[in-house]
């Protein structure tokens, strides 16, 4: 609408074509206007004018960054412009009863609206202020609520006069009223931020327990003279450039995947023909894989790298060696510059090129051997001296053929924090914002990590069904919308309660298990299909991947037309939608990939038809080998499980 009001098209017929009333469109109009006008203005127009300008921008929503885009400035020149100018916003109370009394809460929000203060600034109190995660989306959610509200808790505990929370989303649990003794609802940008802290006066703030937005703002804040808490920014910085990163890994001696700088596109492609493919691109500074890609040619690499470079043009990109087959691990740990206490090694469930947060993880971990447990630890210490952390952080490890390399540091919280913390007990969180505060882990007891008798596993959950035509493949861009985590004695025990909490219902002997992969996974098919026979379960396959189970020797396999087969037999697409098929195993194509052809046909029509689909083969074969350890081998035994954990408590069952 923006669009065609700038090219003259008249509010009357974008009523028409839209539907939209005219009072709204008439708001925008006044937005679009204000727009043209700041692109004629520049820091030599009349101040008294560019004043006037400036203040109807700033009342419509203008920011400092979009301003100064207009100036030909930059932000914190336009910000202390106005500054001057006396152009700043009024700090008001939510009113939380309608007008009908005064109302007294701690919701404050700032606006260019009014001219009056609301909020009580009192003088001479300590202030802590706390970043928040922002808003609620994928790859971002409860876990960095979790971290924020449990530093809080913390810091209040040592007697700090307020702490205040930033976080700009209502709807989670940081933004309840009795959690902190301040909340803004406001984005978590750098202006924003600094109006806050310009008149609060915190005597620090905490950036890195909200996940990867307030981490962003570290270096920016620091440079305006603001306390950090905790590590850092500079420290953060060398962790979060790559090109810093992995000097210092280089210094420590400590082994990285091979990579590469983005200067130009021969040279991405000299890298290339060099490590050969796949290949993992990836810019600096993201959060839950956004613009992360792995190219498993060269074609698919330089579309890649457009993506990532539209993502994130201010930091540089990366273009790294991907291995296959590997195993991913990762440390949640807290430093206090001297001491470093590793909470817990996750191992990973999936192979590497599954992100963190759409992965199934294991504490402790369960194929990992002594030697590279050691090899993590040992890792985990020198980078955590290496870069003087003080507080939590989160490292990401690769082991290909006993090799252990570092692929990421993050020096904040991690989304795997609250359940590290609760798989070991050891209350990472709090930890760590005493040691933020100074305190060290000498002082506070916890250099020594306790035993745990149990296994704990964390299984992703999604939201397939309610996001229309999303493709259910995994990759390093996360989709997960949420987590579980269960205990048990023995891992197979943990790991199909995870997976039954994620609400993925097992395979029950009634119906096939459909099996369908690619040319290069049949040996895995094959081995698949072999233990769901010995437990009694039926198999279908499509006609390739039945080929290879019989030639191996394999029970015989009820054979489907695959949808683009126009062979005899009977259809896939029959038995999907009379859910004649109660689970599938698939591993898609790099084209399947793509949300084009007939895999994706498949995955997403056992999506709308809520038939179970793994498209992972390392899931897949780490629950068969779970089931048959728990002995499933007969009907009774699978419909138990899945009817207790559906309709009862699990805790009355571990």
């Amino acid at each position: 609408m923006a669009g065609a009001l700038k090219r003259g098209v008249r509010v009357e017929e974008i009523t028409r074509l839209s539907g939209i009333d005219k009072w709204f469109l008439y708001k925008i109009q006044k937005i679009v206007e204000a727009e043209s006008t700041l692109k004629e203005l520049s820091l030599k127009t009349d101040r008294k004018a560019l004043a006037t300008h400036l203040r109807r921008a700033k009342k419509l929503g203008f920011s400092d960054r979009q301003i100064a885009k207009y100036l030909d400035t930059d932000e914190l020149t336009v910000r202390e412009l106005r500054k001057q100018m006396g152009i700043l916003p009024s700090f008001k109370l939510v009113d939380t009863l309608a007008a009908e009394w005064p109302a007294q809460t701690n919701y404050c929000y700032l606006t260019y609206g009014d001219e009056e203060d609301d909020v009580d600034f009192e003088a001479g109190k300590e202030k802590v202020v706390v970043l928040g995660a922002g808003c609620i989306r994928i790859g971002s959610s409860v876990e960095f609520d979790y971290c924020t509200m449990n530093t809080a808790w913390a810091i209040k505990e040592e007697g700090v006069d307020e702490v205040i929370v930033v976080n700009n989303n209502p709807e989670t649990v940081s933004t309840d009223y009795d959690m902190s003794d301040k909340l803004y609802f406001e984005e978590l940008t750098l202006e924003r931020v600094l109006d806050i802290l310009d008149r609060e006066h915190p005597t620090g703030v905490v950036v890195s327990v909200g996940g990867q937005t307030p981490n962003n703002l570290a270096l920016p804040l620091a440079r305006q003279g603001i306390k950090l808490l905790g590590t850092s920014a500079g420290s953060i910085d060398r962790a979060e450039d790559r090109s810093k990163f992995s000097a210092l890994l280089d210094h420590l001696g400590i082994p990285q995947p091979m990579w590469s700088s983005l200067t130009s596109l021969t040279a991405v492609k000299e890298f290339g023909t060099k490590v050969g493919y796949p290949i993992l691109v990836r810019p600096s500074y993201v959060l839950s894989g956004a613009a992360m890609r792995v190219a498993y040619n060269e074609g698919e690499l330089v579309d890649y790298i457009k993506l990532a470079t539209e993502v994130s043009p201010e930091h540089p990109i990366v273009v790294s060696d991907f291995f296959l087959n590997a195993k991913e691990v990762e440390v949640d740990a807290v430093s206090d510059g001297r001491d470093t206490l590793v909470a817990a090694i996750i191992e990973h469930i999936e192979f590497a090129g599954t992100h963190s947060g759409d992965a199934s993880m294991t504490i402790p971990p369960q194929t990992l051997s002594r030697r590279t447990i050691n090899t993590v630890q040992d890792y985990t210490r020198r980078v955590a001296r290496a870069l003087n952390i003080k507080g939590p952080f989160n490292i990401q490890f690769i082991v290909k053929n006993g090799q252990v390399y570092i692929i990421e540091c993050n020096l904040r919280a991690s989304r795997s924090i609250p359940y590290t913390s609760k798989a070991t007990g050891i209350p990472l969180i709090w930890i760590g914002a005493k040691v933020m505060l100074g305190m060290t882990l000498r002082g506070l007891n916890c250099l020594k990590r306790p035993k745990i008798m149990h296994v704990a596993v964390k299984a992703p959950t999604f939201s397939f069904m309610r996001l229309k035509g999303v493709d259910p493949v995994l990759g390093v861009e996360m989709t997960s919308t949420g987590e579980v985590a269960c205990i048990d004695y023995d891992f197979a025990g943990a790991y199909l309660k995870a997976l039954r909490a994620s609400n993925l219902v097992l395979p029950t002997p009634e119906k096939p298990v459909l099996i369908t992969v690619r040319d290069e996974d049949g040996e895995q098919a094959v081995e698949i299909a072999a233990k769901l026979r010995k437990m009694g379960f039926k198999v279908a396959a499509t006609r390739k991947t039945a080929q290879a189970i019989t030639e191996a020797g394999g029970a015989s396999v009820t054979v489907l037309k695959d949808i683009d087969d126009a062979g005899e037999g009977e259809a896939i697409i029959d038995y999907l939608v009379e859910r004649r098929i109660g689970f599938i195993i698939h591993s898609p194509t790099v084209e399947d990939e793509k949300g084009v052809g007939k895999g994706y046909a498949l995955r997403r029509m056992a999506v709308e038809f809520l038939i179970p689909v793994i498209t992972n083969l390392e899931t897949a074969r780490t629950l068969v080998d779970s089931m048959a350890q728990n002995g499933y081998d007969s009907t009774s035994r699978v419909l138990l499980l899945n009817d207790l954990l559906k309709n009862a408590p699990l805790s009355k069952h571990i």
